[in-house]
């Protein structure tokens, strides 16, 4: 998949593209018509979860992009946590076909200082910035290399952070009025991401920990192993199929098909049971005192 500076959609390029477009050339104007078709297109695919729309001209991306995102924002916080999703992933596949040149160029463009001595190096303040976003001990500054202001990463950590900033860039798109085309896309969207979530039948009632990880996970947020093997371990408990998990856990910034059937998989075959209300506790996961003893 070729890639430039210029088809990304969120840089400098991108937006001296747009910087005289208005909301009602957006949602108006005859000759971005294929533009907000393709910005439906890239809203269906995130509530999906599954693949990416074809490449298209450079200024039909950016414009797309743009008209995706005010959409998503005016349909709803979840809508706009799974293009977020949608738009990050979609980078990562996008950075396979890229130069490490390439994507010092994006890095710079962001704002990230990468140095180089044999080895990459990002500066400390870019590196929390995403790092902080992502799950795992790996990330945490005190399992990083750290040397004069600067973390020490691998190249496909650079492109991991990168996409967080991605996801950030969708996630701070303000909420606006829209004129009444876009409008009626976006109330179309709302309400298919509505009828997407499908109603909970599980045995008995969640307690309110697992209520807050699934309202969580629904607004995309990223949430720690512990979190997730909670979450996993108690729905499965309850009566949830492994496959309807593995749709849950799709709204995740990093969520991989293989590596979460295998897990979801392993964690019911073992039959594990879910973690205390003590062991919660610990974790961080207690919201507060329910009067329960186990979750």
């Amino acid at each position: 998949m070729p890639t430039s500076r210029f088809e990304l959609p969120f840089s400098k390029a991108a937006a001296e593209l747009i910087k005289d477009m208005t909301l009602e050339d957006l949602a108006e104007d005859p000759m971005l018509e294929e533009a907000r078709k393709l910005a439906r297109e890239r809203l269906m695919m995130a509530i999906r979860g599954k693949g990416f729309h074809t490449e298209r001209s450079q200024p039909l991306e950016v414009y797309s992009f743009v008209a995706a995102k005010l959409i998503a924002a005016a349909a709803g916080r979840t809508v706009l946590a799974r293009l977020a999703n949608y738009e990050a992933k979609r980078f990562m596949k996008r950075c396979q076909g890229m130069s490490l040149d390439q994507l010092k160029t994006i890095a710079k463009e962001l704002g990230v200082e990468l140095r180089e001595d044999g080895e990459l190096w990002m500066d400390l303040a870019s590196y929390l910035r995403g790092a902080s976003k992502i799950g795992g001990g790996r990330w945490r500054l005190v399992n990083r290399v750290v040397s004069r202001g600067f973390v020490l990463i691998s190249r496909y950590e650079l492109e991991r952070i990168l996409s967080e900033y991605v996801r950030e860039n969708v996630m701070n798109t303000p909420q606006v009025e829209l004129p009444d085309k876009l409008k009626r896309i976006a109330d179309e969207i709302s309400e298919i991401s509505s009828k997407s979530r499908r109603p909970v039948d599980i045995k008995g009632e969640l307690p309110p920990c697992i209520e807050e990880l699934i309202e969580k996970v629904k607004r995309g947020e990223n949430i720690s192993h512990q979190a997730r093997f909670a979450l996993a371990s108690s729905l499965l408990s309850r009566g949830w199929k492994e496959e309807r998990v593995v749709d849950l856990f799709r709204s995740l910034p990093d969520f991989s098909e293989k590596v979460t059937t295998y897990q979801v998989s392993h964690i019911a075959k073992r039959r594990y049971k879910p973690p205390s209300c003590d062991t919660m506790r610990e974790w961080g996961l207690c919201p507060g005192d329910c009067g329960r003893r186990r979750v």
